[in-house]
């Protein structure tokens, strides 16, 4: 396969034969960023950019403007990937590239758009244009022999289905000139070198959301941009034929039709599965494949029992959030969940299943466990090598948790003291009040040590335990200063319990779909966008396919801001 000279050959047919059109998208706005804010804030705290809005309860149009101004937002990687194949199959990827949802990142920090990235795309445009060769009729339609007839009608399909827009005309007779010069190769080349044009293009990397003219400060997206943005929303790929077919006859426009095709993708088990992966990626859950743990300290915990651990997670969203339809906060609740073998182990629970692979539902203990809280696997994820940690978990629930706002990072002054304290032969609660009794140290850990306390209860692979080196260990917590979950709680279970009967935990859920939905990574659990949906939905009615109907028909999607 000739990948440097083909990538080479569409970097330069892009430049020189499609600049005028096909690099549209790149050259408007400020690529790949969110023009409300320089800086980015993935805990959720309370960050209101200008036109943000700051009214907890919603409000009116007046106090709850667009945050964002029209822009081009960069695809991720996932989702450049997923895109690929569902335009070409499996085959125009890779097998070391083909894209693995567990690892989907929640936010785009670190996703540059430099050399780098460009030659990655480029190289996989090529990669896909040349898995063609060998299925080339299956795939276009046409002989290998055709005519220009057949390949012309083949590549306007597939280059609207691509840019996920129409195409002009001045746009198409660029593409003829790229097949043109392919096709004195041969007639497949040319037709290969379109499709790799077409999928080097920054029109396919990019989705627009530029509306039309301005209705004062506000501008609506266009239907095929709506389009756009829901299914990368739902599916992290391309709109389907439905979805693409309301947004060419303009039906999208009307917020019915947007809660039909809604309302019909969340029917898809690949949406579910989609959205549970998103807030798993909230969570940070993926981080679990990074860890490691004292092998003479912990021999069980092996890629096996984590790929276990992740599983559960996914299985225990799979049913109470679409099986049983459950409000939200059943996630903090639930005393079910589902477990192999080794699982059974951590839980110390029976496995009642037909072989150790198998998962099957159990009862857990009501007073150790309750929902994802508690969960081996977050709760591995949020330990050391050889012990837990109050800092990791504490900062896990109040900011991917309960989105209660960042915590800034220490001093690099204070590095060889948290060094030293770490290597103390100290509990995890004496090391929070040596913290505590720090004046450099006691503002910031008053905010989150107390809810990595409460989970001590948990070993560094979440095993449930009642002593440590046999002294009891003492989970209660007094959260008097933080706001929302203010009072005193003996334990996680208990503390789960309580934030499950207010707001905080759904608007955080609403938070993080926002936010990936929008890549607006700023948003907080507070702002007013957030608040209108969790305004929609009555308590006990918060159910995931409701959030996420809530969150598709409301105008932190579907209007942007007129640029000042």
């Amino acid at each position: 396969m000739e990948t440097f000279t083909h990538s080479v050959a569409a970097s330069r047919l892009l430049r020189a034969a499609a600049c005028a059109s096909l690099l549209v998208a790149g050259c408007v706005g400020d690529i790949g960023s969110n023009p409300s804010s320089s800086s980015s804030d993935s805990s959720g705290a309370g960050a209101n950019p200008t036109g943000g809005g700051t009214s907890s309860s919603g409000g009116g149009d007046a106090l709850c403007n667009p945050r964002l101004e029209r822009r081009v937002v960069l695809l991720a990687d996932l989702q450049f990937m997923n895109a690929i194949r569902d335009l070409l199959g499996d085959e125009a990827i890779e097998a070391e590239q083909a894209p693995d949802a567990r690892m989907k990142p929640f936010a785009k920090k670190g996703l540059v758009v430099g050399t780098s990235l460009v030659h990655t795309r480029l190289s996989r445009a090529a990669y896909a244009a040349e898995s063609i060769s060998e299925r080339f009729e299956q795939v276009t339609g046409c002989a290998p022999d055709g005519d220009d007839a057949c390949a012309k009608t083949f590549l306007t399909k597939f280059a609207q289905r691509a840019f996920r827009r129409p195409v002009d005309q001045t746009e198409l007779d660029n593409l003829w000139s790229v097949y043109a010069l392919g096709k004195e190769e041969s007639y497949e080349r040319g037709v290969s070198l379109a499709v790799e044009a077409l999928i080097a293009s920054p029109s396919f990397s990019y989705r627009t959301e530029l509306g039309g003219d301005a209705d004062g400060d506000v501008v609506k997206l266009a239907a095929h941009e709506v389009a756009s943005e829901l299914s990368f929303f739902l599916t992290d790929s391309l709109p389907d034929e439905e979805l693409a077919a309301a947004a060419d006859s303009g039906a999208l426009n009307d917020p019915e039709e947007l809660t039909r095709q809604a309302e019909r993708l969340l029917e898809k088990p690949e949406t579910r599965s989609s959205l549970n992966t998103t807030l798993i990626a909230a969570w940070g859950l993926s981080n679990l494949f990074g860890t490691v743990k004292d092998p003479g300290l912990f021999p069980e915990y092996t890629p096996a029992l984590q790929a276990s651990m992740f599983h559960e997670t996914e299985l225990l969203l799979d049913d109470l959030l679409w099986k049983s339809g459950a409000d939200v906060s059943a996630l903090l609740t639930t005393r079910e969940t589902f477990v192999n073998g080794v699982l059974a182990e951590v839980y110390g629970v029976e496995h009642t299943g037909s072989s150790p692979e198998e998962f099957t539902k159990v009862e857990l203990p009501a007073e150790e466990r309750a929902g994802i809280l508690t969960q081996p696997g977050l709760l591995a994820a949020l330990s050391r090598t050889d012990n837990t940690s109050v800092v990791a978990r504490g900062l896990f629930v109040r900011g991917a948790l309960l989105c209660l706002g960042k915590i800034p990072s220490p001093p690099e002054s204070l590095s060889d003291a948290i060094k030293e304290l770490l290597e103390a032969d100290m509990t995890e609660r004496e090391r929070a009040d040596a913290r505590a009794a720090n004046s450099t140290c006691a503002g910031c850990h008053a905010q989150f040590d107390a809810f990595g306390l409460l989970l001590e209860n948990y070993d560094p692979v979440g095993r449930y335990r009642d002593t440590l080196d046999g002294e009891p260990i003492d989970a209660r917590v007094d959260l008097a200063n933080i706001a929302d979950v203010g009072g005193s709680y003996a334990s996680a279970v208990e503390f789960a319990e309580a934030v499950a009967q207010n707001d905080g935990f759904a608007a955080c859920i609403t938070r993080h779909l926002l936010t990936y939905g929008t890549d607006d990574e700023t948003l907080g659990a507070r702002d007013c966008q957030v608040g209108r949906v969790i305004e929609t939905l009555p308590e006990g009615q918060r159910t995931l396919a409701n959030v996420v109907k809530a969150i598709v028909t409301s105008p932190a999607l579907t209007e942007r801001a007129k640029e000042e």
